[in-house]
C-alpha cells in the first residue's frame, strides 16, 4: 500500500470517528464526545497552543482547534504517517511543562499503570494546563490489549494529581444500553452477510432511538453510561489564570 493510499484511509477513518453515520454501531458515544470535546475546547485559552496527541494514529479532534494550534505532536505505539513520536504513554519522552493541550482519548483502558500514565502528562503539561481525556466504562472488550474499564471514582483516583476534574457521561443509561443492544445485536449475526444487514436496519433503528430519547434527557442516570468523557487540568502557578472552567454536567 502507497503512502497515498495509507493518508487517504487514515483521512476515512478520523473523519468517521468525529462524524459518525448513523450506520455506525458507536454513533452515540462519538456523536457525544464530539460535542462535549468541541465545548471544552471552546473555553481553553490561548490561540498558540501546543498540543500533544497521545494515541494520536488518527487524530479525529484536532480540526476542531481550529487555527489555534502552534505545534500538534502525536504519540503512539504504532506508527502511521501521523504519529511524531512511537512511546507509550507510561513513559513520555517530553520535557516538563512542554504542552498546553494533551488529548487521550480510549487509550488509558490500554495501560498496565494508569496512573502512572496520568503523571506522566501532568509532568509534560504547563501549569494550568488541560487533559482531554476519554475512557470506556459500561463497554464489552473491543481487543485482547485493553486492561481496564473507570468508573467515575476510579478517574477520580487516576487522576488524584490534577488539580481539578471534571466528569461528564457520553450517553445516559437509556442511550448506553441501546448502544450495548447495537454491539451485542451486531456479535450475535456473527456471519458478514448478516452483520451486514444489521448495519443497515436494526443499528440505525437504535441509533436514531438513542439519538431521540437522549435529547428528550429523559433520565440523568449513568449507572450504563459505555463511556466517560474528562477535563482535568493541572494546578496554575499562584497568580496564573485558569483555563476557564467548564460544565460540569452533560445531562443538566
Amino acid at each position: 500500500m502507497n503512502s497515498d493510499t495509507k493518508s487517504d484511509a487514515l483521512a476515512v477513518i478520523e473523519r468517521q470517528r468525529l462524524y459518525p453515520a448513523v450506520t455506525n454501531r458507536n454513533f452515540l458515544v462519538l456523536r457525544s464526545r464530539r460535542v462535549i470535546l468541541q465545548s471544552w475546547i471552546s473555553r481553553i485559552q490561548g490561540s498558540a497552543l501546543r498540543v500533544l496527541d497521545i494515541g494520536g494514529r488518527y487524530q479525529p479532534y484536532r480540526r476542531l482547534f481550529g487555527d489555534r494550534v502552534r505545534s500538534y505532536v502525536a504519540c503512539d505505539l504504532l506508527r502511521t504517517e501521523l504519529v511524531d513520536v512511537v512511546a507509550s504513554g507510561e513513559s513520555l519522552p517530553f520535557a516538563a511543562d512542554a504542552f498546553d493541550v494533551v488529548i487521550a482519548t480510549q487509550v488509558f483502558e490500554y495501560f498496565p499503570e494508569p496512573r502512572k500514565a496520568a503523571e506522566e502528562v501532568r509532568y509534560v503539561l504547563k501549569p494550568g494546563g488541560v487533559l482531554l481525556m476519554s475512557v470506556a466504562s459500561t463497554a464489552p472488550r473491543f481487543v485482547d490489549d485493553e486492561c481496564w474499564r473507570f468508573t467515575p471514582k476510579g478517574i477520580r483516583a487516576t487522576l488524584r494529581g490534577f488539580h481539578d476534574v471534571e466528569i461528564i457521561p457520553e450517553t445516559s443509561s437509556v442511550g448506553g444500553l441501546l448502544r450495548t443492544a447495537n454491539l451485542a445485536s451486531h456479535a450475535l449475526a456473527h456471519f458478514s452477510p448478516l452483520q451486514k444487514l444489521h448495519q443497515y436496519t436494526l443499528c440505525p433503528l437504535l441509533n436514531l432511538a438513542g439519538l431521540g430519547l437522549e435529547r428528550a434527557r429523559l433520565t440523568r442516570n449513568d449507572e450504563f453510561s459505555p463511556n466517560y468523557s474528562v477535563f482535568a487540568q493541572k494546578a496554575p502557578i499562584d497568580g496564573q489564570s485558569c483555563q476557564q472552567s467548564v460544565a460540569s454536567s452533560h445531562f443538566g
